[in-house]
C-alpha cells in the first residue's frame, strides 16, 4: 500500500504527536512503571492488556495481538487507510501537508479545513434553533411523536431549517462565514438570478458525520403538514467532503461496536438508525440517499467480516438483495438478510416490539445464499416445473460464480460451496458433478467479462485521477491483496537478526553490508529488511522509530513491536554481546558480491540483456547512492 508521501513527511508528523495522549483520547491511560497501560478498544478488555512505550511511541495488546505506532492505531480504530490516518494526524497536530502529484486544483489541506468549519458552524446554528426557538415546537413535537428521546436527537445532532430562503446565507453574513463555503458543501444553492439561497428550508436537520465525527453534509426531512412541496428528503449534493456511495449514517456511532462484534447492521433511513441505538441496537448504519455499493462495502470490511441487511419485504426489495448479495460476494464478504413482519420498518418494529425482539430476530437472520435459493424457487417445485427451475438455478450459480477466485481456496469457503452444491443437487434433482462444471462454465464467463470491463473502464478514464482521489488517496488500496505478515513466519536465524536490529541501531550499517536479502526465506523478514535498505539508501536514520514509521501496513508494524519487546526482553539473558551474535549470522549466512545492494546493482547494469530504460534507472539509483555518500547531496 504506497501512498505519496514520503519518509521525512511521515517522521515530521510522527515525531509531533504523542501516543500515550493519543490513545488517552479513545480510553483511560495510566502508568505502570516506565510505561502506561490501557484496556484495549480492539476486543473486550476487562482489564488494562494494551502496553504503551511512550519512549518508543509503539503500543502492544498481546491479547488480540496486535500493535504498531501512532498510524496503525488511527488505522485500526478509526478505519482508515494509510494516507488518511497520516493526513488525520497531521490535522490533530496542526501540520499541512501536501500529496505530492495531485491533479485536482484548490484541492489543499487548508482549503478543506474551511469547509470542515463551514459546515461545523451550520450545523451548530441548526440544532441550536430546534433546541430553543418556539418556531421550532413542531419539530420538537415530530420528534417525540416518532419516539425518539431528547437525548437520542441530542446525542445525533438533530436540528431545524426554519421556513425562509435565506435564514443561514443571513447569519453567514453577520457572522462572517464564507457563502462560498457554503455553497461548496452543498448548504446554499444559486437561482436563475445567480443570488443564493438555503437549500434546506422547514425541514428536519439530520447532520451526516465522517467516521471521525467529522459532519461533512446534512439529510433533511419535510415535516407533516408542511407548505414546503419538494421531496419527503433530501440530502446535500456530493462535495469534496461528501460522497453518497462512501458515506454511511451512523458510522461514527456505531464502528466501535461494530468492530467488537464483527457485524454491522444496515437499515434504511435515518431514524431507523437512531432508533436502534436508542434500543441498544448500537452496530445500525444507513445509507444516504442511495442504495448500498461497492465502495459501501468496501467501508464496512474495514471494520467487520458480517452484515446484516434489513429489507422491505415488498418484490423491489427482494430484487435488491440479489443484486447486493453479488456485491458481497466479489469482495468475499459474509451477507445475512433480515425482512421484518407485517412490512414494518425497524423504526416502528421498535417502537411495537422492543429491542430484544429486534436482537432476536437479527441473530436469527438468513444466511443471503440461502434467502436467494428460498427467493428463486418460491411459487413452485423446482422438480416438477422444469424451466422455472433451469432459470432458478441458473441464478443462484450465476451469484456463486462471482466469489473471488482468491477465496476459493479458503477452507471455509470450500466446505460452505460443497454444502450448497449439495442442496442445489437434492432440490432440483441434478448432479453434484453437472452443477460445478456449469458453475465452472459461468466463472469462466464471469472472468472474461470483468476482463473486458476493466479495459473499457481503463479506456473511458485515461487515467484521470478524481478529486476524492486526490484528497482521500488510490481508492485501490481498499481492495488489493497485500502480503500477509506474520511474526509466527519467521525462522529462528531470522528473528535472532531482525531483534538485534531492532535494539542495536550502531549494528545495522555491518549487517546491510554482509548479508545478502537473498538469504532471508520468509517474506516477512524480507520486508522488513528491506526497510533497512531503502533508509540507508536514502540516507534516513536506522533506528527503530523509523523502521516503524517507514511502513505503511498494520501487520508489518505489529510484527516490527513485537520483534522489538521480544528484543528488549531476552537482552539480558544472551550470554552473547549483540555484535558477536550477529558476526555469528554473518558467518553462517557468508558474505559475496551479491551481499552488497551497490555491488549488485553494478553487475545489474553489466548484463546487456536489460532494457534501456531499467539501465538508466540502476544508474541513476547508483549515482544518487555516490552522492548520499559522499555528501555531494544531502538525503
Amino acid at each position: 500500500m504506497n501512498s505519496s508521501f514520503d519518509n521525512q513527511t511521515k517522521e515530521r508528523v510522527r515525531q509531533a504527536i504523542n501516543i500515550v495522549d493519543l490513545i488517552g483520547g479513545y480510553s483511560e491511560v495510566r502508568r505502570q512503571g516506565r510505561n502506561f497501560v490501557s484496556r484495549c478498544p480492539f476486543h473486550d478488555d476487562r482489564r488494562p492488556s494494551m502496553q504503551i512505550n511512550a519512549e518508543r511511541q509503539s503500543w502492544k495488546c498481546w491479547v488480540c495481538d496486535v500493535g504498531g505506532d501512532a498510524f496503525s492505531f488511527v488505522m485500526q480504530k478509526e478505519g482508515m487507510s494509510f494516507p488518511e490516518a497520516l493526513q488525520f494526524l497531521a490535522d490533530k497536530a496542526g501540520i499541512v501537508i501536501e500529496t505530492t502529484g495531485s491533479k485536482t486544483p484548490g484541492a489543499s489541506a487548508e482549503d478543506k479545513r474551511q469547509l470542515y468549519q463551514a459546515i461545523q458552524w451550520a450545523v451548530e446554528k441548526y440544532r441550536d434553533y430546534f433546541r430553543n426557538d418556539p418556531a421550532a415546537n413542531a419539530a420538537r413535537e415530530y420528534v417525540a411523536s416518532r419516539g425518539l428521546e431528547a437525548s437520542n436527537a441530542e446525542r445525533f445532532g438533530l436540528g431545524f431549517a426554519p421556513e425562509s430562503w435565506s435564514w443561514l446565507a443571513d447569519r453567514a453574513l453577520a457572522e462572517k462565514i464564507s457563502l462560498d463555503a457554503l455553497e461548496k458543501v452543498g448548504l446554499l444553492a444559486r437561482g436563475t438570478s445567480q443570488t443564493r439561497y438555503d437549500r434546506f428550508r422547514d425541514r428536519l436537520i439530520f447532520p451526516i458525520f465522517d467516521p471521525q465525527s467529522r459532519p461533512i453534509a446534512l439529510g433533511g426531512r419535510v415535516l407533516p403538514g408542511s407548505p414546503v412541496e419538494a421531496a419527503k428528503y433530501i440530502n446535500c449534493s456530493e462535495t469534496r467532503l461528501y460522497q453518497k456511495n462512501q458515506t454511511l449514517y451512523g458510522l461514527n456511532f456505531a464502528k466501535d461496536r461494530i468492530s467488537k462484534t464483527q457485524v454491522a447492521v444496515v437499515v434504511e433511513g435515518y431514524t431507523d438508525v437512531m432508533m436502534a441505538h436508542q434500543h441498544g441496537i448500537d452496530n445500525a448504519v444507513a445509507c444516504c440517499g442511495t442504495a448500498l455499493t461497492e465502495n459501501h462495502i468496501r467501508l464496512l470490511k474495514r471494520y467487520c467480516d458480517s452484515v446484516v441487511l434489513m429489507l422491505d419485504g415488498d418484490q423491489a426489495g427482494q430484487k435488491r438483495t440479489g443484486e447486493i448479495l453479488e456485491l458481497f460476494l466479489s469482495e468475499s464478504m459474509d451477507l445475512r438478510i433480515l425482512t421484518l413482519p407485517d412490512q414494518l420498518d425497524p423504526c416502528d418494529y421498535l417502537l411495537r416490539y422492543g429491542g430484544e425482539s429486534l436482537k432476536e430476530l437479527i441473530s436469527q437472520a438468513v444466511d443471503a445464499l440461502e434467502f436467494k435459493i428460498r427467493s428463486a424457487c418460491q411459487g413452485f417445485d423446482p422438480l416438477l416445473d422444469t424451466h422455472r427451475a433451469t432459470v432458478a438455478l441458473e441464478s443462484v450459480l450465476g451469484s456463486l460464480a462471482k466469489i473471488p477466485e482468491s477465496s476459493q481456496s479458503d477452507s471455509r469457503v470450500v466446505v460452505r460451496l460443497e454444502q450448497i452444491i449439495s442442496r442445489l443437487s437434492r432440490q432440483f434433482g441434478i448432479g453434484q458433478s453437472q452443477i460445478k462444471m456449469r458453475l465452472g462454465d459461468l466463472r469462466k464467463q464471469s472472468r472474461r467479462w470483468a476482463n473486458v470491463s476493466d479495459a473499457s473502464t481503463a479506456h473511458r478514464s485515461g487515467g484521470v485521477e478524481t478529486d476524492h482521489e486526490a484528497v482521500h488517496g488510490d481508492s485501490s488500496d481498499f481492495h488489493q491483496q497485500p502480503v500477509e505478515y506474520r511474526y509466527d513466519e519467521l525462522s529462528a536465524v531470522e528473528l535472532e537478526l531482525l531483534e538485534i536490529l531492532a535494539t542495536n541501531t550502531d549494528l545495522v550499517p555491518m549487517a546491510i553490508e554482509r548479508i545478502a536479502p537473498k538469504n532471508l526465506v520468509s517474506s516477512t523478514a524480507l520486508a522488513i529488511f528491506q526497510l533497512y535498505l531503502n533508509l540507508e539508501l536514502e540516507g534516513h536514520s536506522l533506528d527503530f522509530q523509523s523502521i516503524l514509521t517507514a511502513t505503511e501496513d498494520p501487520a508489518l508494524k505489529n510484527v516490527l513491536v513485537t520483534l522489538e519487546q521480544h528484543a528488549v526482553l531476552k537482552a539480558g539473558k544472551a550470554s552473547m554481546a549483540p555484535r558477536a551474535r550477529l558476526e555469528t549470522l554473518c558467518e553462517r549466512w557468508g558474505s559475496s558480491d551479491d551481499s552488497d545492494p551497490v555491488g549488485s546493482q553494478r553487475n545489474a547494469l553489466e548484463d546487456r540483456s536489460l532494457d534501456e530504460q531499467t539501465q538508466i534507472d540502476l544508474l541513476q539509483s547508483l549515482i544518487r547512492q555516490a552522492q548520499i555518500k559522499h555528501g555531494i547531496e544531502q538525503p
